[in-house]
């Protein structure tokens, strides 16, 4: 294991799950990567009340990690909040990824309660993929959330990885998750979640993967043309008449994976909150040429949180930005400074993190 300074080892977070590591094969210089992402590194969701939040996912699906104040310093201008404190619990996902839960307190701006419905563009959920649906049902009927599928339970629907039950709700914040049942691949890790999927609605699917795909570099599949299947419609909430596409990437580098849909036929309007206020989620990445990269993206008009519009100084070797995708959903971008030499990828150096240490070598 790489020993890391005490600086570095204070802020940054590990990034070791297996859906979040390399495959065998894959390019390990900038150079080869198509666009400009190289890796990813943890999923994020800003909670109202941490302690809350975590025992739910404790309950619901059996998640827990301890809870730990950070230094404040590099998240108070990374998310342009002057007199933030911050909270965090990084979940690892068995099969999956890392889920970093956060709460800012202190900031006078922060907005309570912003809930978006699943059809809205830069509404963020996240799938679980369970052996068993039905323990994570009782856990969500004990602590009385409410559930987004019309029927009110379990929806029998087809998806890749063959016959498969699905229902989504919220949690405690309003953030939107789905439970997804599918049959256990012979590899699959011990207990009952077996692995995640990042999710995310987009207003336009051929117009946001200009950015996706062109920019950023993610090889997109998927049927580009909309459905409108019973099933899913009650899976989704949503009424007779609504349609809705779905589309799909890996992360390169990495098996994380994330989820894309565009449902049209029901009144949508934009979720974009910021990085501090309860029930915003997003997303860390690895990018190249971090400098050059959010010069251009300026130039195409997309959003800057950070302070002063401009990239953090985390360390030496570490410059990171939170910006917004075409949809507002946050994303924070992380990469070394022109001028240093570029660590090896994917995320198998230090970057910037809020309690523990990311970035130790396997």
């Amino acid at each position: 294991m790489r020993v890391l300074s005490a600086a570095v080892l204070s802020c940054v977070l590990f990034c070791g799950s297996m859906f979040a590591q390399a495959p065998s094969g894959t390019p390990q210089t900038e150079a080869d990567f198509r666009g400009a992402l190289v890796g990813f590194m943890h999923a994020i969701h800003a909670t109202n009340n941490l302690d809350t939040t975590a025992a739910f996912y404790k309950e619901v699906f059996g998640l827990s990690s301890p809870i730990r104040p950070f230094a404040a310093d590099g998240p108070r201008v990374l998310t342009n909040s002057p007199e933030a404190n911050l909270r965090v619990s990084m979940l690892a996902i068995p099969g999956g990824f890392n889920f970093e839960l956060t709460e800012f307190t202190n900031t006078p701006s922060r907005k309570v309660g912003q809930q978006p419905e699943i059809s809205d563009p830069g509404a963020p959920h996240m799938k679980f993929l369970v052996r068993d649906i039905e323990p994570v049902m009782a856990g969500v009927k004990k602590m009385g959330l409410p559930i987004i599928t019309a029927s009110k339970a379990p929806v029998a629907v087809k998806t890749p990885f063959g016959d498969s039950k699905a229902i989504f709700f919220r949690d405690p914040d309003g953030y939107i998750l789905e439970a997804l049942q599918i049959p256990a691949p012979a590899d699959a890790p011990a207990g009952n979640i077996i692995g995640s999927i990042m999710g995310v609605t987009v207003r336009d699917m051929d117009a946001d993967m200009k950015f996706w795909s062109d920019k950023m570099g993610l090889d997109v599949t998927g049927d580009k043309k909309f459905a409108d299947e019973a099933n899913r419609l009650d899976l989704y909430g949503l009424k007779k008449g609504a349609s809705y596409r779905t589309m799909s990437a890996t992360f390169p580098a990495s098996k994380a994976r994330i989820e894309f849909i565009e449902f049209k036929g029901m009144p949508r309007k934009e979720f974009s909150i910021r990085v501090t206020d309860p029930g915003a989620s997003g997303m860390a990445l690895r990018v190249k040429q971090i400098q050059t990269l959010l010069a251009d993206l300026k130039k195409q008009g997309i959003r800057v949180s950070s302070k002063n519009e401009d990239l953090v100084e985390w360390s030496a070797t570490i410059r990171n930005v939170f910006i917004k995708d075409p949809n507002g959903l946050n994303l924070e971008l992380v990469g070394t400074p022109a001028g240093v030499p570029a660590v090896p990828f994917p995320g198998t150096q230090p970057g910037p993190g809020r309690g523990g240490a990311r970035g130790a070598t396997q």
